[in-house]
């Protein structure tokens, strides 16, 4: 199979994006948790999603809250799904990884609709809009995130 040329983005359903969108805000969170437990300042990278998709603190609470919930739940349909990988031959063994991927795949767009309820439509399309400018799609690489910050504390080198 071949793919796109590398200046083009390949178009993927929207569950998929925010797949890694939620995983991408649960991310920050954990860098940011990191540079607390070092003693180091963590506003930046706590803050980098709410001042970069113009968000309200009320939003982006929520947008943490639901994240959390959505990596809780596709993760054990992950880690379900990689244990049957090593017997897939097996009768049937496929049939119940495509269940586990199917029920990630409900999950993520239960928590797509959780936020389009939460911000309304006119910020949810910010929201969306958003995702869809770092989240990017592309050949050679699964997945790329846009632009991702350093704190000016590691930009340094301190």
């Amino acid at each position: 199979m071949l793919s796109p040329p590398a200046n083009q983005t390949t178009t993927v359903p929207n569950y998929i994006l925010y797949d890694r969108f939620l995983h991408r805000v649960m991310w920050y969170q954990g860098i940011a948790d990191s540079l607390k437990a070092q003693g180091k300042n963590d506003s930046f990278m706590r803050s980098w999603i709410r001042m970069n998709a113009g968000l309200t603190a009320q939003e982006e609470s929520t947008l943490e809250a639901i994240a959390t919930d959505c990596e809780a739940s596709t993760s054990a349909a992950i880690s379900a799904a990689q244990a049957l990988i090593p017997t897939a031959a097996s009768p049937g063994v496929a049939q119940q990884i495509q269940a586990l991927l199917s029920q990630r795949q409900q999950a993520v767009m239960s928590h797509m609709s959780q936020l389009q309820t939460a911000f309304g439509p006119a910020r949810y399309a910010v929201l969306d809009a958003f995702a869809h400018r770092i989240v990017k799609f592309g050949a050679g690489a699964a997945v790329s995130v846009g632009f991702v910050p350093k704190p000016p504390a590691i930009a340094a080198g301190k």
